[in-house]
């Protein structure tokens, strides 16, 4: 497979069929290979941190991070695509702060950034709630109608903002990170995403550019944005591609020399290449059930998913 491109460049690689066909065709090329790469060992080259899709369960690599830096494991490097992307951007940006509290104040930020957008939006929506009701009510109960359309205007525009917004979540994420750039973060970074072209989808190594608009972009999955537009847009998670779940694979092209951690909460075993020589340790974490919003809530399903994330990579390593 084709590969080109140095350090630091943006690559497009090869395209990709759709998901059911790319398992038939990669399976003989694709495993889990029992033989494979060499033994994993921290002390004899670096060591590079992978993170696997996952959606809401994804929190669970903030307790694999914490571990890992617990068991003196030095994370060198990172990939991570989908909610491994935006929890691998969090400690790549600052791996010296923790990121389980990096994760806590950019949660927060978001939830009161998306009440300041359904007040402004009840705002609008009781003005024009009240223009309607006034017409209604005529000249005797134009008041009374234009509070009563007010009233109802804000409450119905406030619930439908949408709670999961992605363009607020880059938005958010961009503040809380200051702008940063991929290029110039203290911990090499890359992540990937789908995007489509006239052969249907081509995956999307993203290793130059704004930080949080790369993770954008391959949080693009529209089972948990509802209100995201992908074929508008362009581009989508890679989480329906099997190899890109996680992303191991791709990990062992960007960074051959270094061992690779990863952090699997898809369910599924990773896939690579047989003929893959990185040393790998996957370890694969059940977080149990979570739902979308509880990543933002940050009460006990999403403590329970951390530790999930925590005990697991702790007995690996």
């Amino acid at each position: 497979m084709a590969w080109s491109g140095a350090p630091g460049d943006t690559v497009q690689v090869r395209p990709r069929p759709a998901r059911l066909l790319t398992a038939l065709l990669l399976a003989p090329l694709l495993a889990c290979c029992a033989h494979g790469p060499p033994k994993f060992d921290p002390a004899a080259r670096r060591t590079c941190l992978v993170l696997s899709v996952g959606g809401p369960r994804g929190v669970a690599h903030l307790g694999a991070i914490a571990a890992a830096r617990k068991a003196g494991v030095r994370i060198d490097c990172v990939v991570g695509n989908s909610m491994g992307s935006l929890v691998g951007a969090l400690y790549a940006s600052a791996p010296s702060e923790d990121t389980e509290a990096r994760f806590r104040r950019f949660s927060e930020a978001y939830v009161a950034e998306s009440q300041a957008d359904a007040a402004k939006n009840g705002v609008m929506g009781a003005l024009v709630g009240a223009a309607v009701g006034a017409a209604v009510g005529g000249k005797k109960g134009a008041v009374a109608g234009a509070v009563l359309g007010a009233g109802g205007g804000f409450a119905l525009a406030a619930e439908q903002t949408a709670r999961l917004d992605r363009d607020r979540l880059v938005r958010v994420m961009n503040a809380e990170l200051g702008g940063a750039r991929i290029e110039t973060l203290p911990v090499p970074y890359a992540t990937t995403y789908q995007q489509r072209s006239e052969n249907g989808l081509t995956l999307v190594v993203a290793r130059t550019g704004n930080l949080s608009e790369a993770v954008g972009k391959s949080i693009a999955n529209p089972f948990i944005f509802t209100n995201l537009d992908v074929v508008k847009q362009g581009e989508v998670d890679p989480g329906a591609d099997r190899a890109s779940m996680t992303p191991v694979d791709e990990a062992c092209r960007l960074f051959p020399d270094a061992n690779l951690l990863a952090i699997n909460v898809t369910g599924e075993p990773a896939f690579y290449r047989a003929e893959m020589r990185c040393p790998l340790r996957e370890v694969r974490v059940d977080p149990g059930p979570l739902d979308a919003e509880a990543v933002f809530r940050l009460q006990a399903d999403f403590t329970r998913a951390v530790k999930a994330g925590f005990d697991a990579t702790a007995r690996a390593l």
